[in-house]
C-alpha cells in the first residue's frame, strides 16, 4: 500500500528528532553536501532504521519489514509518503513523530495489493482490508477467531475505524 498524507511536524523538527532522540542511538555512517545517512538502532527490539536526510526531504526504511517513509516538503507545507503494509503504518518502534494533519482516514491510497492503481481512501482500504481477512478467516479454516491484535494499527483500526484518536499535547499544533 502507497499512501501520502500531509503531516503537523516541520522538516527541522523531524531532522531534529531523527539526530538527537533518547528513544535510540543514532550514527551517523556518511556526510557529503546535500546528503546526511544515518542509522537509528533500538537495542531493546535489536532493530535498527536507515535515513537518508536531504535539505527538503527524509528517507527512512525500517530494517525488519523494509518499509519506507518519505518525508517531504511540498511547496511550504510537510507531507509523507508510506509504502508498506497497512498494519504497519505509522507502527515502528523508530520512527520520528509523523502527525497527520487531517484525519488519516480520509487520506488517499494511491496503489495497493486490493485495488493496484485505483485510488480509494484508506477507510475504504480498512473497510475491504477487514473483510478479506474475515474471508479468507472462513474460507481456509484458520483457527483464530475474531481479528488478532498484531492486525491492527493502533492509528488506523481497521476493524473498529477508530476516529476519536486522542492526540497527546506534544504532538498538538502549535
Amino acid at each position: 500500500m502507497r499512501i501520502q498524507f500531509e503531516i503537523r511536524e516541520k522538516l527541522p523538527e523531524i531532522i531534529e528528532e531523527i539526530l538527537h532522540s533518547d528513544r535510540w542511538t543514532t550514527f551517523v555512517k556518511e556526510e557529503i553536501v546535500g546528503k546526511k545517512l544515518v542509522i537509528i538502532r533500538d537495542h531493546s527490539y535489536a532493530s535498527e532504521a536507515t535515513i537518508e536526510i536531504y535539505s527538503r526531504e527524509i528517507s527512512i526504511k525500517t530494517a525488519w519489514s523494509n518499509y519506507t517513509y518519505r518525508v517531504f516538503m511540498l511547496g511550504d507545507e510537510v507531507w509523507c509518503e508510506y509504502n508498506g503494509a497497512y498494519r504497519g503504518l505509522l507502527e515502528q518502534q523508530l520512527l520520528p513523530t509523523i502527525t497527520p494533519r487531517e484525519g488519516l482516514l480520509e487520506s488517499e491510497v494511491l496503489n495497493s495489493s486490493l485495488y493496484g492503481q485505483e485510488k480509494k481512501k484508506l477507510r475504504e482500504y480498512a473497510e475491504d482490508n477487514l473483510k478479506l481477512k474475515k474471508f479468507r478467516r472462513e474460507n481456509f479454516n484458520e483457527n483464530r477467531s475474531g481479528v488478532a491484535s498484531f492486525d491492527h494499527p493502533k492509528r488506523v483500526y481497521d476493524e473498529f475505524i477508530k476516529e476519536d484518536y486522542v492526540i497527546s499535547p506534544k504532538q498538538k499544533e502549535k
